[in-house]
Parts: structure tokens; C-alpha cells; sequence
């Protein structure tokens, strides 16, 4: 079976040769020399220089920015040695399928929330260090996660399961500044814990209309923060 970035690398080989594919990445192809095919600009970076090199992942970067996964998918492949490198370092996030398919997801959400103004420069460097971090606060709560557990447990049923992955979300979404601390915690009492509406907003001194609404804008932004 192969892994996710197995697989990734299957998919390349179309997308490389794909002309239609590189037309939609104009700007970037036009920046990596006028190439023809996702498989040129790829080569074009590799052997470019650092400076030349970000203008082409930069113009990547701000179609990512834009709403155009194709961009983040052509970043993602450029990326995929470091990738590799972060995979076989973070052995405690589980065995290589694991390992391979959180360190694709750390760089994916870097690439499509990178910074593009603060940081024009060093973008690859910048993506994979940040993932890296990423990855450091996943191993460290899964430690702690593993710590609490007793040896023994019993299977867990669906709705645990969908407790643990939740959970898992709204840490992220916190880590990434996608909610505050007070926002995760309501989202986890409600849907969780069963907590009504009624006793949030008794809890918090506010109106069950506030509370709605607030419970409301906060799991649209967590939906749209595990659609990217």
C-alpha cells in the first residue's frame, strides 16, 4: 500500500506534463523562466538560485493565498525532499504511514497560511520550519496523551473516536490562532460534553442569542480551517 507521499509522487508524473495545469499558474510559470509544464518550473527551481527560487514560490504562495489549490499542490511536491526529512525524524507521531501523512498535512497548512509580506524571502526554508514546529506540538501531545492512558483500553466506540479527532482539531486550531482558547473550549462543551446553549451563556453571563451566534462563527471558521 503505498503512502501519501507515494502517492503524491504518482500524481506528480500527470500533473508535470499537464500544459493545461501550468496555464492556470501563469505568474509562476512566466517566473521560472517561461516554462511550458509543471515539470520545467519544477526543474527551473531546483536548479535556480535562492533569489530566483522565491520569486517562483512566492508567485506559488500568493495563488495558494487566492484560493488556488493547484498552487499549494505544485509548493507541496517542491517541497516534498523536507517533507520526507520530517517524516523520518518524527518517529513518535506513529509508524511511516503516520509519520508521512502528518508531516504532509504540517506543510500543506504552512503553505496555504503562509505569510507572504513578513516573510518574501527564504519561503521554502520558512515553510518547512514551521512545519517542523507544527509537528514538535503534535509529538509533544501525543507524549502527553500516551502518558494519561492507562495500558489497558477498551475499543473505543464512533462517538469517542469523533471526542479524540475533535479535540485534536480544536488544539490545532488553536495553535494556529484559527480560534482563541475561550472559543475551543465552548465548541468542546457543546458538542462534546452536551452543554447547552442555555447554561454557556448563564455560565459566561451573556444572552443565549450571543452565545449562539458566537458558537455559530466560531465552528464556521474551525469548518473552514479543516476544509483547507
Amino acid at each position: 500500500m503505498q503512502s501519501v507521499i507515494e502517492r503524491l509522487d504518482s500524481e506528480w508524473r500527470r500533473l508535470a506534463v499537464d500544459r493545461k495545469a501550468a496555464r492556470r499558474l501563469r505568474a509562476a510559470c512566466e517566473a521560472a523562466g517561461e516554462a511550458e509544464t509543471l515539470g520545467d518550473l519544477k526543474q527551473y527551481v531546483c536548479q535556480a538560485t535562492p533569489a530566483d527560487a522565491d520569486r517562483v514560490l512566492l508567485a506559488l504562495v500568493r495563488r495558494a493565498a487566492d484560493g488556488e489549490p493547484l498552487a499549494a499542490r505544485v509548493l507541496l511536491q517542491l517541497l516534498l525532499p523536507g517533507v520526507r526529512r520530517l517524516a523520518r525524524r518524527w518517529w513518535a507521531l506513529g509508524d511511516r504511514d503516520e509519520r508521512a501523512a502528518a508531516a504532509v498535512a504540517a506543510v500543506w497548512s504552512r503553505v496555504c497560511a503562509y505569510p507572504i509580506e513578513r516573510r518574501p524571502a527564504k519561503v521554502a526554508a520558512n515553510i518547512l520550519l514551521d512545519a517542523e514546529k507544527e509537528l514538535r506540538r503534535a509529538a509533544q501531545r501525543r507524549r502527553l496523551l500516551a502518558d494519561a492512558l492507562p495500558d489497558e483500553l477498551p475499543a473505543p466506540t464512533r462517538r469517542e473516536t469523533a471526542a479524540v479527532e475533535l479535540i485534536q482539531l480544536l488544539s490545532q486550531s488553536v495553535d494556529e490562532g484559527v480560534l482563541s482558547p475561550d472559543e475551543a473550549r465552548m465548541i468542546a462543551a457543546y458538542r462534546i460534553a452536551g452543554t447547552s446553549l442555555q447554561e454557556l451563556a448563564s455560565r459566561h453571563g451573556d444572552s443565549y442569542r450571543t452565545v449562539k451566534r458566537r458558537r455559530a462563527r466560531a465552528e464556521q471558521a474551525l469548518i473552514g480551517a479543516a476544509a483547507a
